[in-house]
């Protein structure tokens, strides 16, 4: 009988141990957005003209390897050849910090989840002296996040990237009557 009772309590240990471990594993996975969204941008801090050069998106791959399947779908379609750093976006600037150029110092990033797939970044910047936030909506694919959408104010990469799918559209209707 006490052996019964003993290896019961150590089944229920066992338990609690693993939930723990669970538990530390979700702690892990729930900073992992912020972990991504901080690779990001500790590249940019720094001046653009000197060692602070961004991260570099010059494949499809690079570009899958920070955007969401549709988001990066956009992107590639837009640059099939990707052959050109930057050359990628419609922004003419690099899409992190929406600027061609930065000196960025002061960085701060925060990181709110909004469910078990979704999170919201506020990065905060100074650039050349001004105060600067960009705001990056995340998507949890698999195990890794990946960016759905990034904001500069009222800006957005995606309804950017609409407005030149609509100009197209236009400029296509036009050029077929």
């Amino acid at each position: 009988m006490a052996f019964r009772k003993f290896a019961s309590w150590c089944v229920v240990a066992a338990a609690l141990m693993l939930l723990g471990m669970g538990v530390a594993q979700a702690r892990r996975t729930d900073n992992g957005a912020k972990a991504f969204l901080d690779s990001i941008y500790e590249a940019y801090v720094g001046s653009s003209a000197g060692p602070a050069k961004g991260v570099v998106l010059d494949s499809a791959k690079a570009v899958r390897r920070y955007f969401s399947p549709g988001l990066a779908s956009l992107i590639i379609e837009d640059n099939p050849a990707l052959s050109q750093p930057g050359e990628a976006f419609v922004t003419g600037s690099d899409p992190f910090v929406g600027r061609g150029s930065w000196e960025i110092s002061n960085l701060a990033v925060d990181v709110k989840e909004s469910g078990p797939v979704k999170a919201i970044g506020s990065v905060s910047f100074t650039n050349f002296g001004l105060p600067e936030k960009v705001e990056v909506e995340l998507l949890k694919v698999g195990n890794d996040w990946r960016i759905s959408e990034i904001k500069w104010g009222s800006l957005t990469l995606r309804s950017l990237y609409r407005k030149k799918w609509r100009a197209a559209l236009q400029i296509n209707s036009i050029v077929r009557q």
